[in-house]
């Protein structure tokens, strides 16, 4: 009898101490501690990264998000491109803030883009919320579309670019048909949920990924299978620019590869472009400048933007 005890006993610590194993990797997905906007600044100037920011002219405003949710904005320009029609919102990665777009700003600047970046739910000076990594947060995008497209009257060309969660962002808002011309996808995955099972593939526990979604399930009311932007391209119809790091350990190279399948099949233009030595949401950095500009400048012209 004794033995039994002891079996149970042994097996709710166990069962137990996985529950908690589970719930606090699921948490730092969903409710991530997030960079502060002055770290922020501070990591793309060590990097030099920060460029000609702080000579642009920059404008601060609130929009409102899914279900209201206020979303912290700003629209970066300069004499040179104010008249060119030409607007681009940036999404940034997880944990980052709207400072994390900047990296991208100067490339726009130069192609005569006015650049919009926001802090995504739950990042920057937003109010904490739980975050999907993509899912909720392109719901939010289809706003911040919505809200370019009326503040700015000139608009001849809108486009999206984004960087990681970012690009799960930008691409998983192509379900809603938004009213844009083009996307750029750095470093983007198919699902939120491939990405874990892959990480603790590395470990070789790959077989923890299902029960985290659970605990995600049951906790939060959030399916990280859901946030699919394989899925949202089914019906693709939006020219796409895919960029990944060749060595990215995070999000491997496969998941650009099945997205650009994924977004051309239904004859839209795409180009794929790996960065030979780049890790994860570091191709703008290896690539440089005028390297990753040209990435985008000719992603543009054939296109005929």
């Amino acid at each position: 009898m004794t033995w039994i005890i002891v079996f149970i006993a042994i097996t709710l610590f166990f069962g137990f101490s996985f529950a908690i194993f589970c719930w606090r990797n699921l948490k730092r997905s969903l409710k991530p501690h997030t960079t502060s906007l002055e770290k922020e600044i501070e990591w793309n100037k060590s990097r030099d990264l920060w460029g000609n920011f702080d000579s642009y002219d920059k404008n601060e405003y609130l929009i409102e998000g899914k279900d209201g949710y206020i979303l912290h904005a700003m629209s970066v320009d300069s004499k040179a491109v104010r008249g060119t029609g030409r607007y681009v919102i940036i999404c940034h990665g997880h944990t980052s803030n709207r400072y994390g777009a900047v990296k991208y700003v100067d490339s726009y600047i130069k192609l005569g883009f006015t650049c919009i970046i926001y802090d995504a739910r739950s990042h920057g000076l937003n109010k904490p919320d739980i975050c999907t990594l993509g899912n909720i947060e392109s719901e939010d995008l289809k706003y911040v579309i919505e809200d370019c497209r009326s503040r700015f009257s000139d608009i001849k060309t809108l486009g999206l670019h984004g960087e990681s969660m970012g690009s799960s962002t930008a691409l998983s808002v192509v379900r809603f048909k938004p009213d844009i011309d083009f996307i750029v996808s750095d470093c983007g995955f198919v699902r939120c949920f491939d990405i874990m099972r892959d990480g603790y593939s590395n470990l070789h526990m790959s077989f923890v990924a299902e029960p985290i979604n659970w605990v995600g399930k049951i906790l939060y009311h959030i399916d990280m299978k859901a946030t699919n932007a394989l899925k949202c391209l089914e019906y693709n119809t939006y020219p796409i620019l895919f960029i990944h790091g060749s060595d990215d350990r995070l999000v491997r190279p496969y998941h650009s590869e099945k997205l650009n399948e994924a977004a051309c099949k239904n004859g839209a233009y795409t180009e794929l472009i790996f960065v030979e030595g780049a890790g994860h949401a570091s191709s703008r950095y290896v690539a440089g400048f005028e390297t990753y500009t040209g990435y985008i400048e000719h992603f543009l012209d054939k296109i005929s933007i």
